[in-house]
């Protein structure tokens, strides 16, 4: 079976050590190989992306042994993107929902022709505000819909695991993606952050948070913004809220874990760049593949990317792999 010339130019994204064919323009399918692969984000220290790098311009290591791998670009993959929107709907959200709740609009563009998107909400409890569609209308209506309840408690790491669960049900090919959209710290989940972790790492998931602070961004918010709230956002409670800055960052935790990034917004227009920056860069990775070297170990296995003839760039890759 063949591949025909792709029409979207777009990166493959998957994450996970997995058994699934290798598609490239123009090359036969082959099924049954194991391969780790490794979205890599490379840019100068400007953040830039530099571009038209070629194999010799990588060492790939696994537990410090250099690997033989391929390396594919936007010209030889394509696979459509999976991904779920995970967004904080606790009351004390409420400021930041004001502005969430406006990029229903933004989803399509950002998922690309073929591409499936869900909306997941959370708040002490998690619900599927939208199943994976395509459909702009209902990504408009899914977001409008997500309403502030329950003041403070987030049940962040449970959302995550949710948003996996449904992820694991696309095909192996689909680039797997989680936006988490709030605080950059969890509230009450019944799931602990390392087996969250561990979770989203096998399932070849990559996490991209966007996070803010409850308390800026109720400075930046309008009284006309948040209509269950007559007088205007609680600043007072805000300020309480700073105590919790003893709690682990998962934000940080989950990107650096993932290999995707962790960005923050304050302002609607800063939620619309992070937002841009993030569909810019998940369509402008470079792709390694190998094949792993045989281990009864199921262990954690490191994973270094670096260019060592550009001293000038900025490698970002996932930190290792599950074998199974």
């Amino acid at each position: 079976m063949f591949l025909s010339r792709p029409t979207i130019r777009v990166r493959r994204f998957s994450l996970g050590f997995v058994c699934l064919a290798v598609f490239a323009q123009d090359l036969t399918i082959k099924t049954n190989v194991p391969l780790v692969q490794i979205p890599v984000t490379v840019t100068d220290r400007k953040g830039r992306f530099i571009e038209r790098l070629e194999p010799g311009d990588f060492v790939v290591r696994d537990e410090g042994v250099p690997q033989k791998f391929k390396l594919d670009t936007s010209d030889t993959l394509v696979s459509p993107v999976a991904a779920v929107f995970v967004v904080q709907a606790s009351g004390i959200s409420a400021a930041a929902l004001a502005k969430i709740q406006l990029v229903g609009p933004l989803v399509r563009p950002m998922i690309g022709d073929g591409g499936r998107a869900a909306v997941i909400a959370f708040d002490s409890e998690v619900e599927i505000r939208q199943p994976f569609t395509s459909d702009a209308t209902k990504f408009r209506q899914a977001f409008e819909g997500i309403q502030p309840r329950v003041i403070k408690k987030a049940r962040m790491y449970d959302a995550i695991l949710e948003a996996a669960a449904i992820l694991e049900t696309r095909p192996l090919g689909d680039r797997r993606i989680i936006f988490l959209i709030s605080e950059s710290r969890d509230r009450s989940s019944h799931a602990k952050l390392g087996e969250t972790i561990e979770r989203v790492q096998k399932a070849g998931i990559a996490v991209y948070p966007i996070t803010y602070s409850a308390q800026k961004v109720a400075w930046t918010a309008r009284p006309e913004d948040d209509p269950a709230m007559p007088g205007g956002p609680d600043y007072g409670g805000a300020v309480v809220e700073l105590g919790r800055l003893g709690v682990p960052n998962a934000a940080e935790a989950f990107a650096h874990a993932t290999g995707g990034r962790h960005q923050g917004f304050t302002t609607f227009d800063g939620l619309q760049e992070v937002l841009a920056r993030d569909a810019n860069e998940i369509h402008s990775q470079y792709l390694l593949s190998f094949t792993p070297p045989d281990s009864s170990e199921r262990m954690f296995r490191r994973l270094e990317v670096f260019l060592p003839k550009r001293p000038d760039a900025v490698v970002r890759a996932r930190p290792g792999y599950w074998p199974e």
